[in-house]
Parts: C-alpha cells; structure tokens; sequence
C-alpha cells in the first residue's frame, strides 16, 4: 500500500505503476475537458447530507427505492427476442444491423424519399448519440481534408449536451456556434429566435438538431416546428445533422 506523502511505495514501484522509479509518459497527461455542469452538480448533490434530496440532473430512470429498473417496453421486447427461434445472437457487422439500419433510414426520410429510391443512403448503427455524433464529426473533417469543399462553422443548440462541442474539437472542427433553442420565460422552445440564428447561419454551415429526448431541457421540436426549420433549410445551402437518442 502506498503512503498518502508519497508517490511510490515499499518495493520501489510509484502510484503509477512504473517500477525502478520512471516516469510513464502517461505522468503529466491532463484531462482536456473541463468538468460538465452535471458533474458539477452530481458532486454538489453527494455533499448535501439531507436525508430528503433528490437529484433531478440524471438520465436513468430510478424506483423509489433509488435503483434502476427497466422499462416495460424494454423488458417486452427482450421477452420477444428470447422466444424467437430465428434470433442468433451474434455480433453485428462493423456498420451495424443492416436491418435496423435500413427501417431507421426510412424512418427518418420517408420510404419514398429519392435518396432512398436512388439508393444513395448508408445507414450506420452506433452504441449511443455520441458515437454517432462523432462520427459524423470524422466524416466532417475527412470531407473538408479530402475536397476541400466545407469551412463553414457547427451550430450547436442552447443549451445541448456538454459532451457536444468537445467531440467536433476532438476531431478538428473548432468553429462551434450555438442557436438559440430553450426559452426560460416561454419554458420551451423559441422557435422565433432559433430561426433568427440560423438565417445568420453562413454558408455550408452545419447544424445539429436533436429529433428526439432533447438534452437537458427535454423540449422536442413539435411537427409543425420542423415544418418551418426545414424550410428555411431548403432556401439555405446548410447540412444538418439529426440524432435521435
């Protein structure tokens, strides 16, 4: 066991685990990302020692018993899988489940959408929103090294997710703007200002939309507000991303 004072312990071997004394070149690394509000908040939540608090900045369900359970839907659906004779749990192809792939796609553009038609969509599943996000960000990034056709800014909602701008950075993209999305007197969407961002929006700027379980606020754009936002989209030369979670 290492002594608090000191950095290496009785057999020579310091906390980072390099025997002899060395330094690891992993010594001096530093977390590039600042912490996130929810995690400001989340530690805020762990000193309050009232027996009586709850904490409301969580993604996950819990029972009053504060664990987690499992949506029914969730547990339907798995009952449906273990019951069906064709299923084989094996691993997917490096794109996904080429099925679930296709229907998503559907989904979000319409089956008599001419991309689809034309065959000129690749669906790719991800683990969670942020892989998709990411990639979609290396896809950037590749597109403007490649072809030299995109240098337009990322438009990121306010508020979003706090992981959002970190991952376009991560993969080269440093022009991050936000759209006014959440109203606190109106609590809910301005679409007023929202479309006043993206009309000064310039050219080949990408815009990323939440289509579903928007975060933190939890305010989806209704149908008729999607209606507009596309329009104005059309009459733009804008490329938006949508992820739905």
């Amino acid at each position: 066991m290492s002594r608090p004072s000191s950095g290496h312990d009785e057999k020579g071997v310091n906390q980072n685990g390099d025997p002899g004394g060395h330094h690891s070149v992993f010594t001096n690394t530093r977390s590039a990302a600042a912490a996130s509000s929810e995690t400001k908040l989340l530690s805020a939540f762990k000193t309050v020692t009232q027996a009586r608090k709850v904490y409301l900045g969580g993604r996950e369900y819990y029972s009053e018993e504060g664990k987690t359970f499992e949506l029914r839907l969730v547990g339907k659906i798995k009952q449906q899988l273990s019951a069906d004779p064709t299923f084989c749990p094996e691993y997917p192809s490096s794109l996904g489940l080429t099925e679930f792939t296709r229907r998503a796609t559907e989904v979000a553009l319409g089956k008599s959408s001419p991309a689809i038609v034309e065959n000129r969509v690749l669906g790719i599943q991800t683990p969670s929103f942020s892989a998709a996000v990411r990639l979609g960000a290396e896809l950037l990034t590749h597109w403007y090294k490649v072809r030299a056709v995109w240098c337009g800014p990322v438009y990121l909602s306010s508020p979003c997710d706090d992981s959002l701008a970190g991952i376009f950075q991560a993969a080269g993209i440093e022009d991050i703007r936000e759209y006014y999305y959440w109203d606190d007197k109106q609590r809910g969407v301005c679409l007023e200002k929202l479309l006043e961002d993206l009309e000064r929006a310039p050219e080949q700027s990408v815009v990323v939309l939440s289509a579903s379980a928007h975060y933190p606020t939890g305010a989806d754009l209704t149908q008729k507000q999607w209606t507009v936002i596309t329009q104005l989209i059309m009459k733009s030369t804008f490329a938006v991303a949508a992820f739905a979670k």
